[in-house]
């Protein structure tokens, strides 16, 4: 009988071939990681097609000022985080097409590039569109990515080939690139100088200083895409194999580790990583967004979110993460964004509506309920079960301290031990709790007591008054503070016991909790919160956000100097040096709020003995919630450091809106204005602050709050600049402000020339009425001038008629009696004596009662009238006159001619009766401003100021000089002489040259 081999050896190719396979098995092993619904780290909102969104977004871009601009099937959006406005082409242009795929920044001007469905590509600012077609050197085809490379070229990928533009037309790569032109469907630089092409289905790559495109060799399908992760890996989301890493800085990756790193389970549109290093994904053809967590290289957990989630629809395409860390999303019905809680919950934990935390000696923080079982929250630990936490907890290296509302419980070596109150207070309720150490703690309990436990038993606190406190903390220096519900303070140091009040400024209401950090104190009440730096009073703190410090039943203080405070409107974070200054300032603070839109779930705890904030050492800040533990990384910022940009929108004068552009005029009788403005800081929108001033009207700045308008009214005509701040949800105000001017133009009423004109005409009528009032004075002159001659006649003819006449008789009857021859010689020689005399004083009198009758100066020039006095007072050869003339005599006004005239009589009389001068000089001169005369005789002089002669006299003269406005001097020494001087202003005596132009109703004056 033939033997057959023995069976193992005929099977052992086929088990080496297994055994090979199965060692080869995790080389190309790919990588599967779990998958959960729902992405609780993160706070979504949805702006859907229903609340003024658009639909089929298929990109979005976040231009330099922070705007985003969405290219849609309806045309060109943007979103400043309030409102969409469709964005229309500039004057006298137009979209070539509204189907738009794919936005581009102008690395130039700041503008962005547009690729069509069908339709080529455009260039578009705010001031100019210019499109291209075929005939400027754009293929047919969709336009899916633009791309500049590291020589600031810009490129497109168009179905029809590749293109590159070179600032007129678009060109096409020579053949000697080794590009195949067709069905390219992406471009990336990367940050290392490579140049990545999609085309014809597969990779090519330009490398650094290459002319020349390599193939990889790698096969891709339709519309496929490439991104680039923050530790410079290029990474490929492929529509049939999934996503994989494809290279990285040294080049492409090996077979075998893109294919053990690949997840064929992503099978994504776009790819987006984000700081953390996290991978975005939308996926393809449904299926939402997907976020994948790595460690190291090896993908640990994918989160989807889909519609049943919140996303506006199940089919996405475009992912961005902009500049302030949030992530948008754009689906066939609306955008969506994705922003990282700052606060987490814990999503294992205790289960009681009532949850605790308390601090362990060591810095460990414990979390427990009210079945007391606890929970380790240290930092490695997080994403462990609940398990694994209570496991972790029962190991605890040092005592921890709990209790159950009525005693306290102490757990050391995961072994717990009840410590009931000591009586009368067994079973008393809990109001407040102090564990100060591992093996001491203090308890307010009931209505009276302060107790101490410490060395194992209880004690009463004597130095206190018999009063339950509300609130317990420690001090640096191991004093004992105590709130209590009647809104008083008490420390106690030793033996010293101190209370405060609102004698001290203490009005909080009942005390909710306490903190010393440093030498800051601060006490939270019901009714708010208050501080104390040193040994100083308390003051309020108040705040820009109403109700923000109520409630506060937990506070710490962190290593960076930031207070976190747990209150009934969520997490309050402040800043010491920044409340340090507004209290000494008395200004409000502008808190920074974590509420439910940063991963609060609740509102801190209201009742309960101990305090609802705990920091512990690793650096968490762990909060109790009415839903919930949660937790904060105070070792992060949390900050929002992006100071946002300020776009200035339209403005409404009247009825009419535009955008208000820089230089803008607006019509005449504009005196009201609205101005629209929105920072482009995307996270908090809602949270965002402003202030703005316009010269001309605003001295400072104005705080305007969240609102997003500003109104004037009662405007002026003129030039305006205005000026606006914005800062967003963390108090990082921007760098500059945002301004634009604007020219209100005038009305003809409110116009210079206007002006003018009304200042011409008062001046006019002034001088109208000056004119007419003149005339006025001249005729009540004349009138007075007129009716004083006419008293003058009258009076010369009663004395002809009476005195003089009555003296002619009565010297004809003496001359009578004289010639009689009964009339004694020595009697008829005092007659004829008497006689001579009266006829003297007779021929006086006709002189004065003629000078009364008639104006001696009338019609005649001022010179010829004065010599004509001199001849007929002086006689022949007798007192020679030298009379002399300087200028052209002007005409000259009447009244004040004779006044002269008069004056200047009076003085030649004056010497030819009382000098006895041998000659008499008078002196006339015409100036141009004044008008002089002088009478001079060599005669005895007068010895007495006040003599003169006839009835007139000196003061007659100077009465005369001062109706007139003139000046009258008077040199004169006994044996040398007189000389009467006369100044007389030309506009009192010279008649005025008429204008050589006049009002229209201005008449020559013949006066």
């Amino acid at each position: 009988m033939r033997g057959r081999p023995f069976p193992f050896l005929r099977r052992l190719p086929a088990l080496l071939s297994c055994l090979l396979l199965l060692t080869a098995l995790p080389v190309f092993a790919v990588q599967q990681p779990a998958v959960s619904d729902g992405m609780p780290g993160y706070q979504h909102t949805a702006w859907r097609v229903g609340q003024g969104a658009p639909g089929d977004i298929w990109d979005i871009v976040q231009d330099r000022q922070g705007m985003l601009w969405l290219a849609t099937g309806s045309g060109l959006y943007r979103f400043d985080g309030r409102r969409f406005e469709r964005q229309a082409a500039p004057a006298g242009t137009r979209f070539p097409s509204t189907n738009m795929v794919t936005l581009g920044l102008d690395g130039d001007d700041g503008g962005l590039w547009i690729g069509y469905f069908q339709a080529g590509i455009s260039q578009f600012t705010q001031e100019r569109l210019r499109s291209f077609g075929r005939p400027q050197g754009v293929p047919v085809g969709v336009v899916p990515r633009f791309a500049h490379d590291r020589n600031g070229r810009l490129w497109a990928a168009v179905n029809g080939g590749l293109r590159w533009f070179d600032g007129r037309r678009w060109q096409e790569p020579p053949a000697s690139f080794g590009l195949p032109q067709r069905r390219v469907q992406w471009v990336l630089q990367d940050r290392h100088g490579t140049f990545w092409v999609l085309a014809d289905l597969q990779i090519w790559r330009r490398p650094p200083g290459a002319a020349r495109f390599e193939a990889t060799g790698i096969a891709v399908s339709q519309m496929a895409s490439l991104v680039e992760s923050p530790r410079g890996e290029i990474w490929l989301a492929d529509r049939v194999r999934g996503t994989s890493p494809l290279a990285n800085a040294h080049g492409l990756l090996p077979a075998e580790e893109r294919e053990a790193r690949r997840l064929p389970g992503l099978v994504a549109s776009r790819l987006q990583f984000t700081a953390d290093g996290a991978l975005w994904a939308t996926l393809s053809p449904h299926g939402g967004v997907a976020r994948v967590t790595f460690d190291g290289q090896q993908a640990v957990r994918m989160e989807r979110f889909d519609a049943a989630q919140g996303l506006t629809a199940t089919s996405a395409v475009p992912v961005l993460a902009d500049r302030e860390g949030n992530i948008w999303v754009g689906t066939n019905l609306g955008l969506n964004r994705f922003r990282a809680h700052s606060v987490q919950t814990l999503a294992v934990g205790p289960t009681d509506p009532y949850r605790s935390l308390v601090r362990a000696s060591d810095g460990r923080v414990y979390g427990y309920g009210e079945d007391l079982k606890l929970f380790d929250l240290r930092r490695p630990l997080l994403g462990g079960s609940a398990a694994q936490l209570q496991a972790a907890a029962r190991q605890a290296p040092t005592p921890v301290w709990q209790f159950d509302w009525i005693n306290l419980a102490r757990t050391v070596s995961g072994h717990t031990t009840l410590i009931p109150l000591p009586a009368p207070f067994t079973g008393q309720p809990l109001h407040a709790l102090l564990f100060a150490d591992a093996d001491q703690a203090w308890a307010c309990a009931g209505e009276r007591a302060v107790l101490h436990y410490t060395d194992n038993r209880w004690r009463r606190e004597t130095r206190l008054p018999e009063q339950a406190c509300s609130s317990l903390a420690r001090t640096d220096d191991g004093a004992l503070l105590l709130g209590y519900a009647d809104g008083t303070l008490r420390r106690l140091h030793g033996a010293t016991v101190n209370s405060y009040g609102a004698t001290e400024g203490l009005s909080v209401g009942p005390v909710t909790a306490l903190l010393q950090h440093k030498d800051l104190l601060l006490v939270a009440g019901e009714a708010g919160l208050a501080a104390r730096f040193g040994n100083g009073r308390f003051l309020p703190v108040r705040t820009d956000m109403a109700g923000v410090l109520e409630g506060i039943t937990g506070m710490v203080a962190d290593a960076n100097g930031l207070l976190w405070l747990n209150g009934s409107r969520g997490l309050v974070r402040l800043q010491v040096a920044t409340l340090r200054s507004a209290l000494r300032n008395d200004q409000a603070i502008a808190p920074r709020l974590f509420d439910a839109v940063d991963g609060m779930p609740g509102i801190a705890l209201q009742s309960g003995p101990i305090p609802t904030a705990v920091l512990a050492a690793d650096g968490l800040l762990w909060l109790a919630t009415n839903q919930g533990l949660a937790w904060l990384d105070t070792r992060q910022s949390h900050i929002n450091t992006m100071a946002p940009g300020v776009r200035i929108g339209d403005v409404l004068y009247g009825s009419t809106q535009a955008p208000l552009q820089e230089g803008l005029r607006l019509p005449a009788g504009t005196t009201q204005l609205q101005i629209d403005y929105v920072a482009l800081s995307l996270a908090r929108p809602e949270r965002n602050r402003y202030r703005y001033r316009l010269s001309g009207v605003d001295d400072a700045w104005q705080e305007a709050g969240a609102s997003t308008r500003a109104y004037y009214t009662n405007l002026a005509p003129g030039h305006y600049r205005f000026e606006v701040e914005a800062a967003n949800e963390d108090g990082i105000w921007s760098s500059t402000p945002a301004s634009r001017s604007f020219h209100i133009a005038p009305t003809f009423l409110q116009t210079a020339w206007f002006k003018l004109l009304c200042v011409c005409v008062v001046m006019a009528a002034l001088a109208l009425a000056v004119r007419v009032r003149s005339r006025q004075l001249a005729a009540l002159f004349r009138a007075r001038l007129q009716e004083r001659n006419g008293e003058r006649e009258r009076i010369a003819r009663d004395l002809h008629d009476t005195l003089l006449q009555g003296s002619q008789g009565l010297i004809l009857r003496l001359h009578a009696i004289s010639q009689s021859a009964q009339t004694p010689e020595p009697v008829r020689t005092q007659l004829e004596s008497a006689m001579l005399l009266a006829e003297r004083n007779l021929a006086e009198g006709r002189e004065r009662v003629n000078a009364l009758r008639d104006a001696p100066f009338a019609g005649r020039d001022l010179a010829s009238a004065l010599a004509d006095v001199h001849a007929e007072y002086a006689g022949q050869g007798t007192n020679p006159l030298r009379l002399t003339m300087e200028g052209t005599p002007p005409p000259l006004q009447a009244e004040a001619a004779e006044e002269v005239f008069l004056i200047g009589r009076e003085a030649i009389r004056n010497a030819l009766r009382h000098a006895q001068a041998s000659a008499i000089e008078v002196e006339l001169s015409y100036g141009t401003r004044c008008f002089l005369l002088h009478v001079r005789d060599d005669g005895v002089g007068i010895a007495n100021d006040n003599a003169g002669g006839g009835h007139w006299g000196m003061q007659g003269m100077r009465e005369r000089a001062q109706r007139l406005g003139a000046e009258l001097q008077l040199w004169t020494r006994p044996g040398l002489g007189t000389e009467v001087a006369l100044s007389v202003p030309a506009r009192r005596l010279y008649h005025r040259h008429p204008s050589r132009w006049r009002w229209p109703w201005s008449r020559t004056s013949h006066d």
